[in-house]
């Protein structure tokens, strides 16, 4: 009885101690941490900021004021020159501003739609030169990317761009510095409906069986997510362009109101006031 009395005691200080440790190890990761000044690499937008709305320190703005029913709809990708059209007049029929992250080799391509964009009221952000992943480029290449793109856009109108968002919104923390370095603030998501074209994919095309299919679920995506603040993130793309009258008149039949990213940052609780 004794021996066995010893063995579970010995088992319980054995896990005691163990306990004790990993919290000393994370106690101690913690503040190497907190002493290094530092952030961890952030991978697919997320900085595990809770609630937060907009990290100053970072530049980055994760979503609109919870409090006000009001939505920012953003396109990322354009201009292309079969489908922008099209989404430039919906929005100007629906009397709809947005904020569209071009691509700067595009934007050389076809100037006359961002000059249109910005003719019409809406906001244009940068979306990097040729569409690469930052996370895969050096520090020095990232600066490149974004600087052809602010170059382009300004050979095209003469205007200067305050708003990023990485390619795929994969960055990390020395992306975001890189960022705000550079005079940008950078724009996440919390609302994707995935209607990018994988290479290949054929059935995102009108003349495909399945094309009514995704303009369906694109508006089905947009909706069952609506939220205070939401940045929906859509791209420039044949079933977007068809999907989005439908979209902009669910958004407000549902009684939020549509905003740019610079009015979005205007209306934070602690306001961001663009130059």
């Amino acid at each position: 009885m004794h021996k066995k009395q010893t063995d579970r005691v010995t088992s319980n200080g054995n896990r005691i101690v163990g306990s004790t440790a990993v919290v000393l190890i994370v106690c101690l990761v913690a503040y190497r941490f907190m002493h290094r000044g530092g952030l961890p690499a952030i991978q697919n937008g997320s900085t595990k900021a809770g609630g937060q709305t907009y990290i100053p320190s970072l530049a980055l703005l994760k979503r609109g004021n919870p409090a006000l029913k009001e939505v920012a709809l953003t396109i990322d990708d354009g201009p292309h020159p079969k489908y922008v059209p099209k989404i430039l007049r919906v929005l100007r029929e629906d009397q709809t501003h947005a904020t569209f992250f071009v691509v700067g080799k595009k934007v050389l391509e076809h100037p006359e739609f961002v000059r249109q964009m910005l003719a019409d009221g809406h906001n244009v952000g940068n979306h990097s030169m040729t569409h690469p992943r930052f996370i895969t480029l050096s520090p020095d290449d990232v600066r490149k990317e974004i600087a052809g793109c602010a170059q382009a856009v300004f050979k095209a109108t003469g205007t200067k761009m305050t708003l990023v968002r990485p390619p795929g919104l994969r960055y990390t923390s020395d992306i975001l510095k890189i960022d705000k370095e550079m005079h940008y603030i950078t724009v996440e998501e919390n609302i994707a409906v995935g209607d990018f074209i994988v290479v290949g994919d054929f059935s995102w095309y009108p003349n495909s069986p399945t094309y009514p299919k995704h303009v369906a679920d694109i508006q089905r995506n947009v909706f069952k997510q609506l939220k205070n603040g939401a940045i929906i993130v859509l791209h420039d793309m044949p079933a977007t362009a068809d999907a989005l009258d439908n979209i902009i008149k669910g958004i407000h039949e549902r009684g939020y109101t549509i905003v740019t990213i610079p009015e979005m940052l205007a209306h934070l609780p602690n306001p961001v006031v663009q130059p």
